[in-house]
This record gives structure tokens, sequence and C-alpha cells, in this order.
């Protein structure tokens, strides 16, 4: 009951729905041989043939269409994929038949071999037999696309030769013709007829736009060249906005991935979340962390979103970085300088003065101690010594030999 009721539904909301029109089943090789017409539907009810175009490219009793795709040697080598012709419902499969029948007799399936039978949204179904075994890409009950891999043609069945028996039904079952012509259909179920002889055209009726993938940057923290340490960690943060009409997820095979120059230590490709998923025109941001180099100089590296098997798209992000050494160290702190200080005359007499004043690397002279009539400490050419490269303070032992000059010749002068 459960059966019948699903078909019913199914039916009632058919009725409302608009006629499907078909693409050409057969996905078409880049190279190599082309599908060709075999046979069309016999349109004479009787023992005559009678094709769509009134001429004899059928045979008794035919009720679909067949396409060849180049015998043997091209299903061996890989045959061709059958595509629904139109969206719709997987409801039946078969499947097991051995696909090299070449008497038109096997029997297995119905006729039909291995199989694929559609249900349309307008009522109609499209069967899509002979193909090879073990090929069904689609499950019982599964949605598929216009253009969706359904099997791949082979010759099990009733069939002679590797080819592909098309056939659109009405919602009684009833075998329609899908070239419209003189003995034909009053008007075409392809898209696309072509001529007579030719193929229907490949295209879908609401065809799937091409992915792009692609993005654009938003922004970037911190902006411009990166002034770090030797060996230091530091962060850059991009915005990037999915300009594409796919969705980055990590399943999808989207990452960020280093694309040139330096990698500056960052963990590449960089993969998106699990739970993540960019649609179009949503931003993600990638917060990177990198190790700059120890030796001082400029760096620089670019990234890419990348998707696995399609290569890197988009914007490029740019990372400059300066790695300046700045642990060098400034002058060195001024150490005192040398006292001048000398021993005290012997009282009575005019001795030199007493102390001569501190000297610091990189500052002033110290003022000159006042005494007696005598030299002043720490002098050079009678003025005070300003620091730098002219600062230079006497020797202890000079100034010692100087006082014991002056101390002895005092004493003579006593003596006299």
């Amino acid at each position: 009951m459960k059966r019948v009721a699903f078909a019913v539904a199914v039916l009632a909301c058919a009725g409302s729905a608009s006629a499907q029109n078909y693409r050409f089943p057969i996905e078409l090789p880049s190279s190599g041989t082309q599908p060709y017409v075999t046979a069309y539907r016999d349109q004479d009810t009787g023992t005559g043939l009678k094709d769509w175009n009134c001429g004899t490219t059928t045979y008794n009793g035919h009720k679909g269409s067949d396409f060849g795709i180049g015998s043997w040697p091209v299903m061996d080598a890989g045959s061709r994929w059958i595509v629904a012709a139109a969206d719709g419902k997987v409801i039946f499969v078969n499947d097991g038949c051995d696909d090299h029948c070449s008497t038109g007799a096997c029997g297995c399936g119905s006729g039909f071999g291995n199989y694929v039978r559609l249900q349309h949204a307008d009522g109609k179904t499209t069967t899509y037999g002979h193909m090879m075994k073990g090929s069904i890409a689609v499950s019982l009950n599964a949605d598929v696309k216009c253009g969706q891999h359904l099997g791949k043609v082979g010759s099990s069945g009733n069939s002679t030769g590797p080819h592909l028996h098309f056939e659109p039904r009405n919602s009684s079952a009833t075998s329609l013709e899908p070239f419209a012509g003189s003995c034909g259909a009053s008007s075409s179920l392809w898209l696309s007829q072509g001529s007579y002889k030719g193929l229907p055209g490949d295209q879908c009726e609401n065809p799937t736009p091409p992915e792009v993938d692609d993005s654009s940057l938003a922004s970037e923290s911190p902006a411009g060249t990166i002034n770090v340490a030797p060996g230091a960690s530091f962060q850059k943060s991009w915005v990037l906005q999915n300009t594409g009409n796919t969705t980055w997820s990590a399943s999808g095979g989207y990452t960020l991935a280093h694309t040139g120059g330096d990698a500056l230590g960052g963990s590449f490709p960089a993969a998106l979340g699990g739970g993540e998923n960019i649609a179009p025109n949503a931003q993600k941001t990638w917060a990177v962390a990198f190790v700059a180099p120890t030796s001082p100089g400029s760096y620089s590296g670019d990234f890419r979103m990348d998707r696995a098997g399609k290569g890197a798209f988009g914007a490029t992000l740019h990372l400059d970085v300066v790695v300046t050494d700045s642990g060098g160290g400034g002058g060195a702190s001024g150490g005192g300088g040398a006292s001048g200080a000398a021993g005290s005359p012997p009282s009575g007499g005019a001795g030199p003065s007493g102390g001569g004043g501190s000297m610091s690397a990189g500052g002033k002279g110290g003022t000159p101690a006042v005494g007696g009539a005598g030299a002043n400490a720490a002098t050079a050419s009678g003025t005070d010594v300003q620091g730098g490269c002219a600062c230079r303070a006497a020797p202890v032992s000079e100034s010692r030999l100087e006082w014991l000059a002056l101390a002895a010749l005092a004493l003579l002068r006593r003596r006299r």
C-alpha cells in the first residue's frame, strides 16, 4: 500500500509541473570516438520500418533511441558515461547482467540488462539501458541532477554491441518519441534536437553554472611591513572574502597555502576547522603564527587560497618582515675619573695645589683645588679639559714625581 500511495503522490504533484525537456544522455568525450545514432524509435505499428524523419534508421518494433560509442575497443578502454537527461529521482536499478552480449537475445533485466529508470517532475520517466556491469553510480530513491553520472555504456541484456538505449515514457508507461518530425512527434522532447542522424545538444535546461573559486582581501593586521627581533614569534591576520560561487570547507579540500617566498616558520597549508563552511560573500579570518629568522634582514612570503586537485586561486596575500638586531649596547657608562689627590706638602712653604678634581669619561674635568702658589692639577695648556678624545688624565706616577721634585727644591732653599 505504501508503494502505491507514493506513486499516486508523485503523479499528483507532477500534473502541475511544466513539461521537462532533455539533454543528450551521454557525456561527450573531449577526444576519441564520438557517440552516434544507431537506431531511432520505430513509428510503424506493422512490419514496416519508419523513423521520425520517415526514414528507416530503426528496426521493427523498437521503442527507444539507440546511440553507439565505437564498439568493443571503446567500451573495454573505459567506455562512456551515461548521464541523466533531466533532473529526477531513481525509481529502478538493475545490475549484475553480463555486459558483453552480442547475440541480441541475452534476455537479462527484461531485455534492458543493467539499467536505471528515473521519474521526472512532469510525470514522465526515462530509461537508460544496456549498461556495463558494476558501473551504476546511483542508488534507488536518490535524487539526481541533469547531467549527473548514472553508469557506463555496455552491452547487457538484448544487445549486439555497446550502446545506450534511451526511452522516455509517459505516466501510463507508454513509450514516447522524443524527436519531432514529419513522421515523429509534433513537438520535440529535446532542448536542442539537432539534425537527422546528428546528436541532440548536451546542455541541461537549467544548467548549473560552472564552479568558480575566488577570493579578495578585505583587511589585514598589522598592515604593511612588520619589524621584529631575530627569532621572535609574531602573528599576521588576513580577512578574506569568498567572491566565488563555491563554499569553502575542510571536506572540500580548501586551505591557505604558502605559494612563494619565505614561509617564516608558519604551518602550511593552514586548514579550515571541521565545522567551518565559508559560503559565497562570507568572510574568513586567517590568523597565522610566524617565527622570525635569526639573521637580520628583509623577508617576504606569498600565500593564497588553495583547493585540493584544483590549485591556488584568488588574492595573493603578502607578508613583509624586517628583522632588526636591537641588542647592541649604547656608550659605556662613564667610570670615575682618576683623582688627582696629592699628599700635603710640608708646612710653611708654598706647595702645589691640594688635589685635582676627579674627571669622568665624557664629562667636564674636575675643578682644580685652590691652594698655595703651585701648578693646578689635571689641566692641559692652562685650561679645563673637555670630555671626549682629548680627555687624558695624567698618570699617578707623573704627579708623584712632580711633587717630589718640588719638595726637594723647597728643602734646598730652606737650608740656604
